[in-house]
């Protein structure tokens, strides 16, 4: 067999052609399962991605004060600092649920940064280690936060009572502003831990008691909780100085609000 594939052209291209083939096909499952196993690499690299370009967006800028003086050479200021993190421990089926992220304060991560995924939020931190962070989420009975609906300024008031992982509840939106089935609710930007117009969910119920002046209404959830993998971090980089000025203010008031 040697001296005929040695020798004759017929059977020698044969044996070049078979033996590239199952090269190639070697070749092509090596890289398969190389690309299989830089799965999360990838990821690493989309969100980190996704956190860069979430840090144009304009809503992450205020607009400076041109009429005295230029800040730092540009006429926005920003606002919002985003930072990756990886899920590596979820609750659900709690009424203090918590979320473990692998990024603490060695990564710059610190208390009441807000936490999004996918443009929509997910909590905000409440412990701080050198290397890991635990998130306080939506799925938790203590989590308040500020929410308007899409086009409309009057302010909710997020929170979750119903127990369900994929839906949760907005009260003290007033009855004059008009709210249907399938309304956009968006955060308003007011409770320092998001940026103004991240997604929070979708209207699925409103109930009108007559006796009161405003909504209860039950929400679905825009990230799904069950599925967290990768996460963004929120750091507001002027709520230190706002919260300095608020309690200031309360001080030289003598009140609870500035």
């Amino acid at each position: 067999m040697i001296l005929v594939f040695q020798n004759m052209f017929y059977h020698h291209a044969s044996m070049v052609n078979s033996g590239s083939d199952i090269i190639g096909n070697i070749y092509s499952k090596r890289a398969k399962l190389a690309e299989y196993l830089r799965l999360g690499e990838i990821a690493d690299e989309l969100s980190l991605q996704n956190s860069l370009l979430r840090m144009q967006l304009s809503v992450n800028y205020i607009q400076a004060d041109t009429n005295f003086r230029i800040v730092s050479d540009s006429l926005k200021k920003q606002r919002y600092r985003y930072l990756t993190a990886k899920v590596v421990n979820n609750s659900l089926n709690r009424e203090t649920n918590y979320i473990t992220l692998d990024k603490g304060y060695s990564s710059g991560v610190s208390n009441q940064m807000g936490v999004i995924s996918g443009g929509s939020i997910v909590g905000y931190v409440t412990n701080v280690s050198e290397d890991f962070a635990v998130v306080m989420p939506v799925l938790h009975r203590s989590f308040r936060t500020s929410v308007l609906m899409k086009n409309s300024t009057d302010l909710g008031l997020l929170s979750w009572q119903t127990g369900d992982p994929e839906h949760a509840n907005i009260d003290d939106i007033p009855k004059h502003v008009h709210v249907q089935i399938g309304d956009t609710v968006l955060t308003s930007g007011f409770s320092g831990y998001f940026p103004p117009l991240i997604s929070v969910g979708y209207v699925t119920e409103v109930i009108d008691n007559a006796d009161e002046n405003k909504y209860h209404i039950t929400i679905r959830l825009s990230t799904q909780f069950r599925k967290l993998n990768y996460v963004e971090l929120v750091e507001n980089i002027l709520l230190p100085q706002q919260e300095a000025l608020e309690q200031q203010a309360m001080e030289a008031n003598g009140t609870d609000n500035p």
